[in-house]
């Protein structure tokens, strides 16, 4: 995953051109508070939520927040899918659907939203695992490659500054995913 400052200094590179988003902005504190709050409510399991905005003018403008409702995960054969079920809720179909149906809510009462990514919470750093991959990578692949993953930590906050960083997964890194020539082991 690239961060949004690794991005940034990657603006001359032919993978990155015209149309793509070069900046991301969370317009109003209420939308940064929300993230806090739930992250910090379920510390030490993992937090997941989605985000809406617009992408304006080369701007992805971060505009509401909303967390993942709890669903249960059925067991199979005693085991989860995932090691970490809150992980994995991005791409859970109910989640997805959910996604929707806020959108068009939203949009029922005039307020343009699109989605623009996903927040998860992490632990000292500790957030760059296959779960998360995977979620953005169906995020930019089935979405909008201009999607955003939002990493607050809520250890790293704790100690005195806020650590909240934006990732997207580079366009090389997309390709090889699709062909299959990405493996977590």
């Amino acid at each position: 995953m690239e961060s949004c400052a690794d991005h940034e200094q990657k603006r001359g590179d032919p993978n990155y051109g015209p149309g793509r988003s070069t900046a991301k902005k969370l317009t109003g504190l209420q939308v940064v508070m929300k993230i806090i709050k739930h992250c910090s409510q379920a510390f030490p399991t993992t937090a997941t939520g989605f985000l809406v905005g617009m992408d304006v003018k080369s701007t992805l403008q971060v505009t509401s927040s909303f967390p993942f409702p709890n669903v249960e995960i059925p067991a199979t054969d005693g085991h989860h899918d995932s090691p970490n079920p809150p992980a994995a809720a991005p791409r859970q179909k109910q989640n997805t659907s959910y996604q929707t149906e806020m959108i068009k809510k939203l949009r029922e009462v005039n307020v343009d939203a699109n989605n623009v990514g996903w927040y998860t919470s992490a632990n000292l750093g500790n957030f760059v695992n296959k779960e998360t991959i995977e979620n953005q990578y169906h995020y930019q692949k089935d979405l909008n490659e201009r999607t955003v993953a939002i990493v607050h930590d809520v250890s790293r906050s704790s100690q005195g500054s806020l650590s909240l960083r934006a990732f997207r997964l580079s366009p090389l890194f997309m390709a090889a995913r699709k062909e299959d020539k990405f493996t977590t082991e």
